[in-house]
């Protein structure tokens, strides 16, 4: 158990109920019809669909390593932070690297990864 609180609550709770909160709004991002709202502010329904995940997905990536990770909260969170942040770099690098310098690295999913096309 944590020594401190998130909302006079523990820290670890508190974390779980966000991120299922969190995980609803991302299955109902993927699995409603948005395209009446996507068309209607000039996106098309999957541009709406991506940023709704990437903008879930960062407080998500920051919840799980803060709390889960220990990079907040703790007597040693500072060098801990710095331990994890350290190969972060060499990652966002690589995914940058790969994603601009291959011509079909986000046009070209397989047909498994497409919502619809799950063959069940």
């Amino acid at each position: 158990m944590a020594h401190y609180k998130i909302l006079g609550r523990d820290p670890y709770w508190m974390n779980f109920y966000g991120l299922m909160l969190l995980t609803l709004i991302e299955v109902g991002a993927v699995g409603l019809d948005l395209s009446a709202f996507a068309e209607s502010n000039g996106w098309t329904e999957k541009e709406l669909t991506f940023g709704i995940l990437w903008g879930i997905g960062i407080p998500k990536f920051i919840m799980i390593a803060a709390i889960f990770m220990h990079l907040y909260g703790d007597a040693d969170s500072k060098i801990l932070t710095l331990t994890a942040l350290f190969p972060a770099f060499f990652i966002i690098v690589m995914v940058l690297f790969i994603g601009l310098t291959h011509p079909d690295a986000v046009t070209s999913l397989p047909d498994w990864c497409r919502p619809g096309n799950y063959g069940l």
